[in-house]
């Protein structure tokens, strides 16, 4: 018993999922196409991505070993196609690590053929998950040809989690939003071919604005010699309680094989009403269905959630500890007078001060900024309007005044944000600079527009304090301060490692020990001119450039899937460690290098 827990308390990772795909394109949020069935002539490689919670997040680096095999099955019998083998060191900034892997050939058709497969993943050795799929050959389709099945008819209806298995159905075209539970799709389609194959059909329901409400995928076998029969299934989403859906427009999308084949518009009011809901099939008209579906926007969420996901925003960005405990103090606040009945803008002020180095996430967190103080209903719009001084300032007399006033009501609603303020005031001594007078502009709106709009200052620390005490006004009206610090060596180090990952590209062992040392080299060398994330981003950003340069020496047919994802030393070696003659730290180019 002793052994069997001290073996639990090694492992370092809980699996989380085996996903398949083919579509290398990435989508929202890093996540591919997954799909469990494909059609051989659309099919090269077979991908497949392997995700595991790191136990040991934000404690320690650990190596393993991580291992993919793919079989087609035969029965009972598997046969290997592939064994890959990885070496990995896990990051301790990765929460939820992936890897990911492929196999097969560059030709669509000429690799995988009808019949059943499965991915299979190893963690040092350990079987840890697998997931099989399917290939299916009916022939090459023309484009938006379904070879498998027409679509008999789809009707929706309401009710709990078990209604679809009811006799008696009441098809609807407009559903109760105080009753409904399920939105419940009866989708039945007939089969085209003698040939048994797997249908794996998506739902995906959306709202007016085009935010996805939910989804299901639903896999059907169909047997073979059934032609001409009605195959019925029952998507659907929602909950055991009313209280899911709101009074909206909603469509309901139908993908086969990563094609759009029908759109069910219905709509969700005061009442049922019931009849068939209308169903666009027509190739031409789907599209401009799916089109009325509007962008997602801030606009479109509830206050609740913009302010949810905002905080969440916030609150994953790396480093800028002490800006996050400003603002959720700042967000219980609010809330604690909004619940008390005070008068919020008494209480606190819209308008702040961001001092610090360039790079250090000022306007990033402008932007965060904003949107939460839409999420409590402070402002209305919750947009930024980002100026500098010459978006403020004109050559002449009386034109800045115009300039800046434009500005200010192009932010009402919203958070006007001054970068490089101090710049306003370092002419003050001159009869031909207008800075002077866009300041009195800005505080004048200030006054006169109340709540109506906030003005965030942003620049250098000793710069934005003499600014601030410049003009009495500024100083009476600007009490909010946020301190943005440098950002430490390992927090530029996370930032380029997050820069990697959202490229699809991870660095190997000589080239992250190198970036993590370069990195410690300009924080200790590090001044006022010090670049923070830009200078990171400005790392990251030239290493991938002589990856692809690196790769494009390759023929087409050497290049791996994972050299295409391995940053190598030969891709980095470029910003040399040095000693340096002053204090200025040097972005450390080999070639046409340029002071960071």
């Amino acid at each position: 018993m002793a052994d069997e827990t001290s073996n639990k308390m090694l492992v370092k990772y809980k699996f989380r999922d085996l996903k398949v795909y083919s579509s290398d394109e990435w989508m929202a949020d890093a996540t591919k196409k997954y799909r469990k069935v494909y059609d051989r002539f659309e099919t090269t490689y077979l991908r497949v991505e392997l995700s595991i919670f790191n136990k040991l997040f934000d404690e320690e680096e650990w190596d393993t070993s991580i291992r993919f095999k793919c079989f087609s099955l035969n029965g009972s019998q598997k046969n290997e196609l592939c064994n890959l083998e990885e070496k990995r060191k896990i990051l301790k900034e990765e929460n939820i690590v992936y890897a990911r892997t492929s196999w097969g050939q560059a030709t669509a058709g000429t690799y995988w053929f009808k019949g059943d497969y499965v991915w299979e993943a190893y963690i040092d050795e350990v079987k840890v998950g697998e997931s099989k799929f399917h290939i299916e050959d009916l022939g090459q389709s023309k484009p938006g040809e379904n070879l498998f099945f027409d679509i008999d008819s789809i009707r929706l209806f309401e009710g709990d989690g078990q209604a679809y298995l009811l006799p008696d159905k009441k098809y609807l075209s407009q559903f109760s939003q105080v009753q409904t539970r399920y939105v419940w799709s009866e989708f039945k389609f007939k089969n085209k071919t003698t040939v048994g194959y797997y249908a794996e059909i998506f739902f995906n329901f959306y709202d007016k604005a085009g935010l996805p409400k939910g989804s299901n995928a639903m896999l059907t076998y169909v047997t073979a010699n059934t032609a001409g029969q009605v195959y019925t299934i029952y998507p659907g989403w929602g909950g055991e309680a009313p209280g899911r859906w709101k009074s909206d427009k909603y469509t309901m999308e139908v993908v086969f094989m990563d094609t759009l084949i029908a759109v069910v518009p219905f709509q969700v009011g005061t009442q049922f009403e019931e009849g068939d809901a209308q169903v666009v099939t027509d190739s031409g008209q789907l599209f401009k269905q799916a089109a009325t579906q509007s962008a997602p926007t801030s606009a479109n969420k509830s206050l609740d959630d913009l302010l949810f996901e905002s905080l969440q925003e916030l609150n994953s960005l790396t480093g800028l500890e002490n800006i996050k405990k400003e603002v959720n103090e700042m967000v219980k606040l609010v809330r604690f007078y909004q619940e008390t009945g005070k008068d919020v803008l008494n209480k606190f002020s819209l308008h702040t001060v961001f001092t610090g180095n360039p790079g250090t996430g000022k306007t990033t967190v402008a932007r965060i900024l904003a949107k939460i103080y839409k999420g409590l209903g402070i402002l209305e719009k919750g947009h930024l309007v980002e100026v500098d001084r010459e978006g403020l300032v004109a050559g002449f007399i009386g034109q800045t005044a115009i300039k800046t006033g434009e500005k200010v009501t192009e932010a009402m609603g919203g958070i006007l944000f001054i970068d490089e303020a101090y710049s306003l005031a370092h002419g003050r001594s001159s009869q031909n600079d207008f800075g002077a007078e866009a300041i009195q502009v800005i505080l004048k709106r200030m006054e006169d527009m109340r709540g109506k709009f906030g003005v965030i200052v942003a620049g250098y620390t000793e710069n934005m304090q003499e600014f601030i005490n410049s003009n009495p006004g500024l100083k009476s009206r600007f009490d909010n301060y946020f301190p943005f610090q440098d950002y430490l060596a390992e927090d530029m180090f996370a930032i380029a490692m997050s820069l990697l990952t959202k490229e699809g590209i991870k660095p190997d062992d000589s080239a992250r020990n190198h970036l993590k040392n370069y990195f410690e080299f300009l924080h200790v060398n590090r001044d006022q001119h010090f670049g923070n994330a830009r200078a990171v981003r400005q790392v990251i950003g030239e290493s991938i450039k002589n990856q692809h340069l690196r790769l494009a020496e390759l023929k087409k047919e050497e290049r791996t899937p994972e050299l295409m994802e391995t940053l190598i030393f030969d891709d980095v070696k470029e910003f040399e460690i040095k000693e340096l003659k002053d204090n200025r730290p040097r972005m450390g180019f080999k070639t046409g290098g340029s002071e960071g």
